[in-house]
């Protein structure tokens, strides 16, 4: 019991490092006690020497005084593994040398032999979608630092071409890919951007016309305001592994002996997830919505009437798709 306690209050004085002003009912809800042991905690933590502020009101709450600061030895040597793990998994995926330096900085601080133990290790090399990624994102950090507008072309999942003027904001990695969270001029609001889309990428120089305060709040503010799309899918009970693979977030609604249906929501105008149901439309059935299922059979008629064509000479010695995606024989 002592013990948790005393990781209880590491965990609240933590908790009000990284933040300005925290309320007693949102401390309580966060670690899963009454707001009364909150205050008795307060105490506690005085007691320790760690000077605790309180503000009255509605807006009222706990805080630490600016000037206490944080001893290495609040941390302990699993923790250090964690941030260097997490900042090693960074750098396999993202090329940056501040990164690499800050590693070097944890393994100074870290206890002597932390390293050796190493229960956790992040490859993240899927970051990496090429080389014009890694230079956008170059370009766009220093915009950030400077808190300067740039420019660029942009290709929206419509395939429509248009110039955008924005104040970079915030990158992020989300959706298996790399997007930019902007102020845009054009459109007068907060847009995502996906890198992949981006071309002729110029820092303009100019500063922001506004301050925009903290763009991680901002972020979720604004998060992902596409239209979606609940598909039902009914697919063989063997397939379920693929479809749990491919659709990580879908949730099982019925599964018997053979078959099994699922669900899952997805952007409505994003084209991977349209993509794997193509290539697994031998296999499984969309059931809903009915709107898709037309553009399914669209699709499928538009690659016939492609292949359908063809002189047969010109396809042999073509490979030939059995239903296996890894085993591709020779016609």
């Amino acid at each position: 019991m002592k013990k948790m306690k005393i990781n209880r209050l590491l965990g609240i004085v933590v908790y009000l490092l990284n933040r300005e002003v925290v309320s007693a009912r949102t401390l309580a809800e966060k670690f899963e006690v009454s707001p009364r042991t909150i205050q008795r905690d307060m105490e506690s933590i005085g007691l320790a020497g760690i000077p605790i502020g309180s503000i009255q009101g509605v807006n009222g709450g706990y805080y630490i005084l600016d000037s206490f600061k944080m001893n290495r030895q609040l941390l302990q040597p699993e923790d250090y593994n964690y941030i260097v793990a997490a900042l090693r998994g960074l750098i396999s995926g993202y090329n940056s040398r501040r990164a690499e330096e800050t590693v070097e900085k944890m393994l100074s601080l870290s206890p002597e032999g932390s390293e050796a133990v190493q229960p956790l290790q992040l490859d993240l090399e899927v970051l990496r979608e090429g080389s014009g990624t890694v230079q956008y994102i170059e370009i766009i950090e220093e915009a950030i630092r400077q808190k300067c507008t740039i420019q660029f072309q942009y290709t929206n999942a419509r395939q429509t071409v248009s110039s955008r003027s924005v104040e970079p904001l915030l990158l992020s990695y989300k959706w298996y890919a790399w997007y930019l969270f902007a102020y845009c001029r054009d459109r007068r609001d907060y847009r995502l951007f996906r890198l992949s889309r981006i071309r002729e990428i110029q820092n303009t120089g100019e500063a922001f016309a506004q301050d925009h305060g903290n763009a991680a709040r901002l972020l979720a503010a604004h998060q992902d305001r596409r239209p979606n799309i609940t598909v039902k899918l009914a697919c063989p009970a063997d397939r379920r592994v693929q479809l749990e693979e491919a659709f990580p977030k879908a949730r099982l609604l019925d599964e018997r002996c053979t078959e099994l249906v699922m669900e899952f929501t997805v952007p409505e105008e994003e084209s991977g997830w349209f993509a794997t149901l193509l290539l697994l439309g031998g296999q499984c059935t969309v059931l809903e919505p009915e709107s898709l299922r037309l553009r399914l059979q669209s699709h499928a008629r538009m690659i016939l009437q492609k292949y359908e064509g063809n002189d047969d000479r010109q396809l042999s010695g073509l490979p030939v798709y059995n239903g296996d995606i890894h085993t591709i024989r020779r016609a």
